[in-house]
């Protein structure tokens, strides 16, 4: 909804993968008639579990999720040319219809958090329709063993936004996004900021992760990501995006880390 008031078309996916607390789909028409929903619900993954068993299952997600992420630029494609389908959650709404000949897919970006950060980044290994990638404190368990996808991946411009807190505890999550990070990708880490801060959780339930440490003020955190990204979105896209802040991030900038994580500042200046 934010990225929205800025003038950009937002699609929000709703993944089918069982990584999800719990959706649905209707699997025929006479199902939607007659409201037989079929369930999916969250799969548990245990931790102690084989890690090949593991990475075969986020994997597996992990496809389902970018075959998602396609099948809405699809749709888009679809609705830009006039060619709307049914809208089961609103059959009387003409909102898809006002949007005909008024999207730009040519400049199709694609975000995700957690592990949609992780699907943004395969997804634009498939499908190279989406230019630019935006990811957020993103979990890569799934990409361990992906050798080849920095090479795919080089030349597609990105912005990773991290968490501190969130890439110092995970053990290995840095070492896989480095070697996703081309030299002209962007990156930033907002200081003692937690994986939460990234959506509107925060102002409802309070900050729940890292207790234990320093933490940035929950509606801070979640306005300087916010920001970062429209910045970074003004910068691909140009004057269709109506962001105008500048001066906040500078007030700013003391929050701030141009890398990403803490952990990296800190060796620079080790070295240095």
């Amino acid at each position: 909804m934010q990225l929205a008031s800025h003038g950009i078309v937002v699609a929000a996916v709703e993944h089918k993968d069982e990584s999800a607390a719990s959706t649905f789909f209707y699997e025929n028409e006479s199902k939607y008639l007659s409201g037989k929903k079929s369930t999916i619900i969250f799969r548990t993954v245990s931790a102690t579990s084989d890690t090949g068993h593991q990475l075969l299952v986020r994997r597996r997600q992990l496809d389902i999720r970018a075959s998602e992420c396609s099948r809405a630029l699809d749709f888009l494609i679809g609705v830009n040319e006039g060619r709307c389908c049914e809208n089961l959650l609103d059959p009387e709404t003409k909102i898809l219809e006002q949007l005909k000949g008024r999207l730009d897919l040519e400049t199709a970006s694609l975000m995700g958090h957690s592990f949609g950060g992780a699907t943004t980044l395969v997804t634009a290994a498939k499908d190279d329709r989406f230019k630019q990638l935006i990811v957020l404190d993103s979990w890569l368990f799934g990409l361990k063993n992906e050798e080849n996808m920095p090479k795919v991946l080089a030349k597609v411009p990105k912005l990773f936004l991290n968490a501190d807190y969130f890439q110092l505890d995970l053990k290995g999550n840095l070492d896989i996004m480095r070697k996703l990070v081309s030299p002209t990708d962007s990156k930033f880490t907002v200081k003692k900021s937690t994986h939460e801060q990234f959506c509107d959780s925060p102002n409802i339930i309070g900050l729940r992760l890292n207790r234990d440490k320093p933490r940035i003020d929950g509606n801070l955190g979640l306005r300087i990501n916010t920001h970062i990204v429209l910045r970074y979105l003004k910068e691909r896209l140009g004057d269709s995006v109506k962001w105008d802040n500048g001066n906040f991030l500078q007030e700013n900038a003391d929050h701030i880390i141009s890398d990403i994580s803490v952990q990296e500042t800190t060796q620079l200046s080790t070295k240095l």
